[in-house]
């Protein structure tokens, strides 16, 4: 089953942000072309992500709707108050599993789905992806998400790493490839052949750096092999308008040129706090900021240039400058960042 991510790892596309009412509107279209499964949210990062979460969840547009968090308690209240199934990605740095493992169990005792992401599988040894999974299926995961979060993977070492974890593990897998250098859709097919149940994709690939599987495109090749996906791809194609109409006010044309793997620029800019937070994991130094940007981010910014804010006004700041991003529908300029810090002190 395709999993659509458009709503969440969509909104991590460099030069993207959403209003709350553009995220419902979205939610509803990508609903009518017959998309049961989605990820629509990161709701502890604004409360804005609360909301629209409550309302997709109301309005019941999918059969299963999910919302992403970390391996932290108040994330899973969050997630859980929403109404919303429960996604969680492990840290990127792989410290205190103990802690990592009591979190999930506490996820598991919330009577809804749980899926959890075991970050970057590509640059892990079969033994240290075994001993995740092991981990993360003992501790109550429903789904087991292997991510080639880097976009560095290749078909063959995809289809091998999902092999092995369903030869040992009786635990549903999900697939979610990014695009860096163009292998997004052949990874993802890689792990659908090797028996992955779920695969992630977004209306035109969109999402952190440039992307991940484009969802057209899968459906069409699935449905080629004769694998059904529930997805009319005429109805779909509406979805593609109202995306088309909001990317070229947005930023424009250009972003379908710097979206290009390899030579794209938004190869290197991250939006996502927790990407951004890690930067000997996401090199390059460009950066796009919106409901989804962390406090990492906007300290990086800020000192760069000279301005300090300490931790305790930092929270605030932060919180201010989403309200921005989703009131206006915009990313927030450098410069407004740094306008918005001087009035705040």
């Amino acid at each position: 089953m395709i999993t659509d991510d458009t709503l969440r790892e969509g909104l991590q596309t460099p030069g993207i942000s959403f209003t709350m009412e553009e995220k419902l509107k979205l939610a509803k279209i990508i609903s009518e072309s017959g998309v049961k499964r989605a990820l629509v949210s990161y709701p502890s990062a604004h409360r804005s992500e609360v909301e629209v979460t409550e309302r997709i969840v109301k309005e019941k547009l999918f059969s299963e709707t999910y919302a992403l968090g970390r391996t932290m308690t108040s994330d899973i209240d969050t997630i859980a108050e929403t109404g919303a199934n429960i996604s969680l990605h492990l840290p990127f740095r792989l410290e205190n599993l103990d802690k990592v493992k009591e979190a999930i169990i506490y996820a598991s005792r919330k009577n809804r789905k749980l899926e959890v992401a075991v970050v970057d599988v590509i640059h892990h040894s079969d033994k240290e992806i075994l001993d995740l999974v092991r981990m993360v299926s003992e501790a109550g995961a429903d789904v087991v998400q292997l991510p080639d979060t880097t976009g560095s993977g290749y078909p063959a070492r995809m289809r091998s790493i999902i092999r092995l974890v369903k030869s040992i593990f009786d635990v549903e897998v999900e697939v979610h490839c990014h695009n860096d250098v163009g292998g997004s859709i052949s990874n993802t097919i890689a792990g659908i052949e090797a028996g992955a149940e779920y695969a992630d994709s977004t209306i035109f690939g969109m999402g952190e750096r440039n992307g991940i599987a484009d969802t057209a495109s899968l459906v069409s090749l699935l449905e080629a092999q004769d694998i059904a996906t529930e997805i009319d791809i005429v109805k779909l194609e509406k979805a593609y308008d109202s995306m088309l109409e909001l990317i070229l006010e947005k930023i424009g044309y250009d972003f379908f040129i710097a979206n290009r793997p390899v030579y794209g620029k938004n190869t290197v800019i991250n939006t996502a706090g927790t990407h951004a937070a890690f930067s000997d994991v996401f090199s390059g130094g460009g950066v796009s900021v919106n409901v989804y940007t962390g406090k990492a981010m906007i300290r990086e910014i800020l000192e760069s240039r000279g301005r300090h804010v300490d931790d305790k006004s930092l929270p605030a700041l932060v919180n201010l400058i989403k309200d921005e991003a989703v009131s206006s529908g915009r990313t927030v300029t450098i410069e407004k960042i740094l306008k918005m810090a001087e009035e705040f002190q």
